[in-house]
């Protein structure tokens, strides 16, 4: 993986663990929720709007060139989850393109005194569908995790796709309102706080194995902790404990 990459997609892993967190205490003050330019049910106007939707573009593209770097060095100890993990991942940045152009559509709507009911509902769902795989990504990484990582990320990963599954089903069965945001939940508070500490932990991960995403290495050798690298003489034969 290129230096550059590395280090621009470990960079917005943190900036967006600082976002959700961000918007983890403005929810927790009783503020609406809050995705780019998008705040509750009204669309923000000022021009730093404009940008946030290409400042998330652009995190959402390296953050993935992270998460598609752990599926390839998982590849070597789980094929079918790292081509879930490559999978979902794909889906998620195509889920937040779709929603950044759908928030680009309705700035320019408000901007010319038109209203955006309709595509605000689109929005909605590409905005929920987008959760969906941000957590299905996350649990697919999970043997990753368990084995490059801490038992609490590993554990952590479990949380997101719950949760989701609870804020979809307020939305669908409880809440009445229309809104191109879900309601602000504790089911949201939590994901919110999960995804955040989640992202600080990705970031931290790979800071500190950079050598296993910037280097050429043997894969096997790095996830496949059976393998006995004592030296030996040429001829002996290595049983798995």
């Amino acid at each position: 993986m290129p230096k550059f990459f590395f280090y621009a997609g470990t960079g917005f892993c943190l900036f967006v663990a600082l976002c959700a967190a961000a918007g983890l205490v403005s929810q927790a003050e009783g503020g609406p929720l809050a995705f780019v330019a998008v705040h509750g049910a009204i669309v923000s106007t000022r021009g730093a709007a404009g940008w946030a939707i290409v400042v998330a573009l652009i995190a959402g593209i390296a953050t993935s060139a992270i998460l598609v770097r752990m599926a390839a060095l998982l590849a070597a100890r789980n094929v079918f989850g790292a081509l879930f993990a490559l999978l979902s991942t794909t889906a998620g940045v195509v889920s937040l393109v779709w929603t950044l152009l759908l928030q680009t559509r309705m700035l320019m709507l408000v901007r010319n005194g038109a209203v955006y009911g309709e595509i605000a509902q689109l929005h909605f769902a590409a905005l929920m569908m987008l959760g969906c795989f941000v957590s299905l990504t996350f649990l697919a990484l999970r043997p990753y995790f368990s084995v490059q990582a801490s038992r609490v990320l590993s554990a952590l990963v479990f949380f997101p796709f719950p949760l989701y599954c609870l804020i979809l089903a307020q939305e669908l069965f409880v809440s009445t309102r229309l809104s191109p945001l879900p309601s602000a939940s504790p089911a949201a508070l939590v994901f919110f706080g999960v995804v955040a500490l989640l992202f600080f932990a990705i970031a931290v991960h790979c800071i500190r194995h950079r050598h296993m995403f910037i280097e050429t290495t043997n894969l096997r050798e790095l996830l496949d902790t059976r393998v006995d690298r004592s030296s030996r003489p040429i001829g002996s034969v290595a049983f798995d404990s």
